[in-house]
């Protein structure tokens, strides 16, 4: 059965067709990669081929712009920044690993899919990133500052680091990891004896 031909899309600024076809794409990134075709686009976004043209000069700058919208880590520091401080360190750990684990799956998802190509060159490590992560977690966790029995930068950087690894698939082949595991793991390592 063919897909219905869509009626002609709702007048926009470039812009605005620019952003609503990014939408439509992004989530299509890690099931595609750079295989997505100009109809897989215009079917998600609602629109006619010919609209995508219009909007980006052609099907790789859209990819690229899809892949830098992906990479942004302005949705993550949200996500984190609505922990509440006040929780009990273990929910805030929990819901940490959780936000990273989600993040670094789609991550790994995206560039796989797009065959291990390189993300855009302007979002290679932004200092300003690090700098508001350091801020948000200092924020998240300095009522527990006497539970800490490491630097917390660095219990920060354990935490990021095991929630990364376990979402790479050629480290978690063999075994299922979930979070509780990892969460109890953090808090062995980073928390004090007797705490």
């Amino acid at each position: 059965m063919s897909s219905p031909i869509p009626s002609r899309a709702p007048r926009m600024s470039v812009a605005d067709r620019r952003e609503s076809i990014l939408d439509a794409v992004v989530p299509l990134l890690p099931s595609h990669g750079a295989d997505i075709t100009t109809k897989d686009i215009a079917d998600a976004a609602g629109i006619a081929e010919g609209t995508i043209f219009r909007a980006f000069a052609d099907k790789d700058e859209l990819i690229q712009q899809a892949v830098a919208r992906f990479m942004d880590p302005e949705p993550t520091f949200c996500a984190l920044e609505k922990i509440d401080p006040a929780l009990e360190l273990e929910t805030k750990v929990r819901a940490v690993v959780d936000i990273f684990r989600e993040r670094f799956s789609g991550v790994v998802g995206v560039v796989s899919a797009l065959g291990h190509r390189k993300p855009p060159h302007e979002h290679t490590r932004d200092p300003r990133a690090d700098e508001r992560a350091r801020a948000i977690f200092a924020a998240l966790f300095a009522p527990d500052a006497d539970r800490f029995r490491i630097d917390q930068g660095l219990a920060v950087f354990f935490i990021r680091l095991l929630a990364f690894g376990s979402s790479m698939p050629m480290f978690t082949a063999d075994r299922d990891l979930d979070t509780e595991q990892l969460v109890d793991f953090i808090l062995q390592g980073i928390v004090k004896e007797g705490r």
